[in-house]
């Protein structure tokens, strides 16, 4: 009978030791959480933005909602100027609305970015099972603001497209081909209106 416990008892101190090692080393794997004290500016708007102890004058002209079954994105055309020295930061805001109350993604895209997207837009709409020879697909396009719209092939067949954005929080809205190319002619209105401005 002692013969047997002393194997028993050094094979669950092994294991017992194991599995702590093995749960850190998984740990280690995981990207660490963005931390909002060091979050730095990735384009010209949020740089703007996070100005501090300076006069900013904000702009914003609504373009359109596009409303979905389960939620909302407003796009806006933005423009900031810092009073003190007369520079400016335009482009646009695309504010993503989930189906819980309060939870709102803003992304905000530069100006000299726009006409990337509207032909990342334009490329995505024509994707279609002859984009690789593999049986399924999926096509990002990806701003320095981590805006990116999706497009891909469900597995139950046809194609659909999503949006996403966030930096902390990430947030995905799901759309048809139909709302995706309505949301492509929104921010390309916006940046209509930042036209006019100049």
């Amino acid at each position: 009978m002692m013969k047997t416990r002393l194997p028993m008892l050094a094979a669950m101190f092994i294991i017992g030791s194991a599995i702590p090692v093995l749960s850190q080393e998984r740990w280690q794997r995981l990207p660490p959480p963005r931390d909002a004290q060091f979050y730095a500016p990735r384009n010209k708007l949020e740089e703007f933005e996070s100005r501090t102890s300076t006069l900013l004058i904000k702009g914003r002209t609504w373009v359109a909602t596009l409303r979905t079954a389960a939620a909302a994105t407003r796009v806006e055309a933005t423009d900031i100027r810092d009073a003190a020295n007369g520079t400016r930061a335009a482009g646009v805001t695309v504010v993503m609305t989930g189906p819980t109350a309060g939870a709102e993604v803003r992304c905000l895209i530069d100006y000299d970015e726009i006409d990337s997207l509207v032909r990342a837009f334009d490329a995505m709409e024509k994707a279609d099972d002859s984009v690789t020879k593999l049986s399924n697909f999926e096509a990002h396009y990806r701003t320095r603001g981590d805006f990116e719209i999706i497009v891909f092939k469900q597995l139950t067949g046809g194609i659909a497209a999503a949006i996403e954005g966030g930096f902390f929080e990430r947030s995905r809205i799901l759309l048809t081909l139909e709302e995706f190319t309505r949301l492509r002619w929104m921010i390309a209105q916006a940046k209509e209106r930042l036209d006019e401005i100049k």
